[in-house]
């Protein structure tokens, strides 16, 4: 990923571009950790549901941003 960052942005703003990309990650990561703590206690199969409902739509995101930069 953090060969993706470097694409995407001009070197001289590598700095803040890595450290916003880190923060909103660790964030993101945090927040779904503790929905998916949630889900576990209340439901196995609703845990279950909402990572294979996460992936699915990360799957066109993938593509999307890969049609974007041309890869």
């Amino acid at each position: 990923m953090r060969a993706a960052v470097a694409g995407m942005v001009p070197a001289t703003r590598r700095g803040t571009a890595y450290g916003v990309f880190n923060s909103g990650y660790g964030l993101l990561w945090f927040a779904g950790s503790t929905l998916m703590g949630v889900l576990y206690d209340m439901s196995l199969p609703a845990l279950i549901g909402f990572s294979v409902v996460a992936q699915l739509l990360a799957v066109p995101l993938l593509f999307l941003v890969g049609r974007k930069r041309g890869a």
